[in-house]
Order: structure tokens, then C-alpha cells, then sequence
């Protein structure tokens, strides 16, 4: 490649000129495709809420019904027996579960959703049924579970449409799905025998209404520049080291012959 370089400057003006013309097209490609986007960013409502619960005909258990798109249902029972066990049933709706719902992983938080090697979203992580026990841990009770997994838990989520129209449908479809009437029980068992206690529990559920839905946009300017910066080192490192090869051929060819000026041959 040197001695191709040296004998032929041309090659190096070549590559230059095509690295400048992969750049520009590259760059434009990068603009263009932040200014059409296929994405929409569709905001809910994230609204916490208490739940208050009923007991009917002295039976042990307390009934809810709710009727909104839930994300986020979570039970908390004190001033329990000890080895005793809450049962969470819902009526219609089956919900996930874990005993790492909630926690720390790897710096996010657990939320039942996992992504395979091929990186599509799959759901098999968490316990999915309509009814859940939990067991007290020192006169306690913490039981996390979701029902609507589809939904944006941070009251944020993305979609793929055609159009505005389209994104709005699918928005709507989603929340609309997760909506519906749920008759949800809780009761306290202690060896299989139910536990009267004068204290209901808490539900807290965190309940979702679509707020809004706009096309997912980047900074056309921002993005084109990173690329842009991202391209030129690209075809930098690779003109580099041909560049180099050049200009240390041309070096070595002048020092060749200033030493042949210097050294003439011996005249016959």
C-alpha cells in the first residue's frame, strides 16, 4: 500500500473524496429519519389511591371492586398472629406477583418484565393467577402484585402507528382493555382455619387514564451533529493509517534522493 500511495497520490484524494461523500449521504440519512418518526409517546394518569374495603356477614374476608385500568395493586396487613397467611383472589382478572416485585435489579426496578436474547418482551418471571397467598413475617404483611403489565407503570409508554389516529386508537384500546369490573377479596388464615381481626387491610393501587398522545421526536440538529461526529472518526481512523503510510513513503523516497545527490556514483 505504501509504494501504491507513493506512486500514486491520486488514490489518497480518491479516498478522501469518497470518506467526505459517505459522510454527507450518512448524515443526511440520520436527519431525515429523526424528522419521520414511527413512534408515539402516550402519557396516563398515575394516581395512587386507598381503597377502602368491606366485610361482609362476619365471614373473615374484605371485598373491593374496582372498575379502572390498574397497574400497581399492593395489600399491607399489621398486628398479625403468628404463621398466619393472606390470600389476595380476584374475581375476574388474573395479576402477577413475585417476592422481588418492587426490588433493586441492576439499578431498575423488578417489575416482572424480562427481555430474551432475542430481545423481545416476555412475561415469566412473576407468579400470574388470580389468587396469591403471602405468609407474615413478624406480625407483617407486605403483598406487591401488578394486574395490567401492559400498562406504563411510570405513567409513560411508547407505541408503534402509521398515523396520529392510529397511535390515539391503540393508546385508547390499551387502557380501554385494562379496564373492567373486579370483585377483589383479602382474608387471613392461620392452619387452614380463617382469622377474624378487627383491623381491614390496606390496598393501595395506582390507577391509569390516557392524558395524551404525541409523535416521538428527536432533535433533528442534535442527532445529526452526533452522527456526524461519529462518521468523521469513523473514516478518520481509516484514512489514518493510509495517510500515514503516504506521507512516510514520501519521506523515505526524498531522504533516498538527497542521498544519491550527495553520494553521486564514481564517474568512469
Amino acid at each position: 500500500m505504501k509504494k501504491s500511495l507513493s506512486r500514486n497520490p491520486n488514490m489518497l484524494r480518491t479516498m478522501i473524496g469518497l470518506g467526505m461523500t459517505l459522510i454527507l449521504l450518512l448524515s443526511y440519512a440520520v436527519y431525515s429519519n429523526t424528522l419521520d418518526s414511527e413512534y408515539y409517546r402516550f402519557e396516563t394518569t398515575n394516581e395512587e389511591a386507598v381503597l377502602a374495603t368491606v366485610e361482609l356477614d362476619g365471614d373473615g374476608k374484605w371485598y373491593v371492586t374496582t372498575t379502572s385500568a390498574i397497574s400497581w395493586l399492593n395489600v399491607s396487613m399489621e398486628n398479625l398472629p403468628e404463621g398466619s397467611e393472606m390470600t389476595v383472589s380476584s374475581s375476574s382478572t388474573p395479576f402477577y406477583t413475585s417476592e422481588s416485585l418492587g426490588a433493586d435489579n441492576a439499578g431498575r426496578m423488578f417489575t416482572c418484565k424480562d427481555i430474551d436474547e432475542d430481545f423481545e418482551l416476555i412475561v415469566e418471571s412473576c407468579d400470574l393467577g388470580f389468587s396469591h397467598e403471602s405468609l407474615e413475617t413478624n406480625g407483617m404483611i407486605e403483598f406487591k402484585s401488578i394486574v395490567a403489565i401492559e400498562l406504563p407503570l411510570g405513567g409513560v409508554g411508547y407505541i408503534e402507528a402509521d398515523d396520529h389516529d392510529g397511535a390515539f386508537e391503540k393508546a385508547t384500546d390499551r387502557i380501554s382493555e385494562a379496564e373492567g369490573i373486579t370483585t377483589w377479596s383479602v382474608e387471613v388464615r392461620k392452619s387452614g382455619e380463617i382469622v377474624n381481626l378487627s383491623d381491614a387491610p390496606e390496598i393501595h393501587v395506582v390507577t391509569h387514564e390516557l392524558v395524551s398522545v404525541e409523535e416521538f421526536k428527536l432533535d433533528p440538529i442534535t442527532e445529526t451533529l452526533y452522527g456526524l461526529a461519529s462518521l468523521i472518526g469513523c473514516f478518520t481512523m481509516m484514512i489514518v493509517v493510509p495517510m500515514i503510510a503516504y506521507f512516510s513513503s514520501m519521506a523515505r523516497q526524498k531522504k533516498e534522493d538527497r542521498l544519491r545527490a550527495e553520494n553521486p556514483p564514481p564517474k568512469d
